[in-house]
């Protein structure tokens, strides 16, 4: 009578596993999701949809020096940049206060929406 009883049980079990998903057998609190950093990249990206390029949310104070391009936030950001042709070079995180920016290969760059040239 015992063993009848298990073997009844393990069918059930069986037969729930297969016919409810994963999902449903177990319960989860739904968390709102948090904007993530890498989805604004995405975004940034995405040039092809949208066919105009990103500026930056918060205004920011732009001076090169050589090589080297100065931005000034008065908040943590992240800012795209283009290349001439409209295409999405890079996102750089900026933090509040003054940001340097080395490295960039000499040409043209669309920093915030202005026109940058590299020397």
């Amino acid at each position: 009578m015992l063993k009848r009883l298990v073997v009844r049980l393990m069918v059930c079990a069986v037969v729930l596993s297969v016919l409810l998903p994963i999902e449903a057998a177990v319960r989860r609190k739904r968390v709102p999701a948090k904007p993530d950093t890498l989805s604004l990249v995405d975004k940034m990206q995405d040039l092809g949809r949208t066919g105009r390029m990103s500026c930056s949310t918060f205004p920011v104070k732009i001076h090169i020096s050589g090589r080297a391009v100065q931005i000034q936030s008065d908040h943590s950001q992240i800012l795209p940049i283009y290349t001439r042709g409209g295409a999405f070079y890079m996102a750089v995180r900026l933090n509040k206060g003054m940001n340097w920016l080395n490295g960039l290969p000499r040409g043209h760059y669309f920093i915030n929406n202005r026109p940058i040239t590299i020397n």
